[in-house]
């Protein structure tokens, strides 16, 4: 009962403490970075060494990774952050709105703070969901967004392991999404704030235990499952797992707390811990697949009969074309 109340506890505070700044620091999304959102992610990185949900035994090259990830984050998420303003600039009060099309009294930024909050919550969630699946379905998308799903661990540190192109796209279509509702700016940076404190908490190798929050919230709990190697398993694409529920990829296998494996499928000649090489990736793509399949082959051979067999379990491709087999 303690773990579940101090898992709820820490859940609800940090998501209180993150309206709370916001309000504070006036809508200043810098400041809120700096005074909140920065020291929060410093403590659920040391959460992980104080109370581990799995050892943390690192990978050669698996820090130093992250690290750079970390660094190129912070760098595409200026990027985003311009095209975020650019975006505002350009669509205004939503584009239906600024043209003509519905009449401007319609648009959600004259409701009250609170109810355009949730809308832009839940509109930017459903967006992420949507972009989120298909950058698993869809072998192009999947080319990019296997980077993130190399590691063979959840951590805060490898939450920002991702390509740069996969992370600009799959924010900016929601964010433009988001804003063709009429939502203000302060009720978008407020469930931006709320979305980051969340998502952190879905990498955070801490032994939580949230109980029935597990259906409602991508948790830690539930996300490990989308990081399975195994496709049945690797479901979860959402932060509030209404989409999920009603898309029908809600996984949380009873009596069972992890996967068996976590990673990607066939990574011999993946680029598991290197920046460099994962950032080229999508490029390498059909060079990597092209190994993997001369591996096989020669596997196969009469001179050696048994089929290779993949490195950690019997699971199925990422995609389900098999594209995502290739390394």
């Amino acid at each position: 009962m303690f773990k579940l109340l101090a898992s709820w506890g820490f859940l609800v505070g940090s998501v209180l403490g993150g309206i709370a700044a916001v309000l504070h620091f006036g809508f200043d999304p810098g400041r809120v970075f700096m005074y909140y959102l920065g020291p929060y992610y410093l403590v659920c990185t040391l959460m992980q060494y104080v109370w581990p949900e799995q050892p943390n035994r690192f990978e050669k090259g698996e820090v130093l990774t992250d690290t750079i990830s970390n660094g190129a984050m912070v760098a595409v998420g200026s990027i985003q952050n311009f095209l975020t303003h650019a975006l505002i600039a350009a669509t205004g009060s939503g584009l239906l709105f600024h043209f003509g099309v519905l009449d401007d009294s319609l648009a959600a930024r004259h409701l009250p703070l609170a109810v355009q909050v949730l809308i832009s919550f839940l509109t930017f969630d459903f967006m992420f969901y949507v972009t989120h699946r298909l950058a698993h379905e869809v072998d192009f998308f999947w080319r990019m967004h296997s980077v993130h799903h190399c590691a063979h661990r959840l951590s805060v540190l490898n939450a920002s392991r991702a390509h740069p192109i996969d992370l600009i796209w799959r924010r900016i279509v929601p964010a433009f999404v988001v804003f063709q509702t009429g939502v203000s700016q302060e009720a978008f940076i407020m469930s931006g704030v709320i979305g980051s404190v969340l998502a952190t908490i879905t990498h955070m190798n801490v032994n939580f235990k949230f109980g029935i929050l597990n259906y409602v919230i991508g948790t830690n709990e539930v996300h490990r499952w989308h990081h399975s190697n195994n496709i049945d398993e690797a479901k979860n694409f959402s932060v509030f797992m209404l989409w999920d529920h009603l898309f029908g990829t809600f996984v949380l296998p009873k009596g069972k707390s992890r996967p068996a494996h976590l990673g990607l499928f066939n990574e011999n000649f993946y680029p598991l811990h290197n920046f460099w090489g994962q950032l080229f990736v999508p490029w390498n793509w059909k060079r990597m697949k092209a190994r993997q399949l001369a591996a096989e082959t020669a596997q196969a051979s009469p001179a050696n009969p048994r089929p290779a067999s993949p490195p950690s379990s019997t699971t199925t491709s990422n995609t389900p074309d098999g594209e995502g087999v290739i390394a």
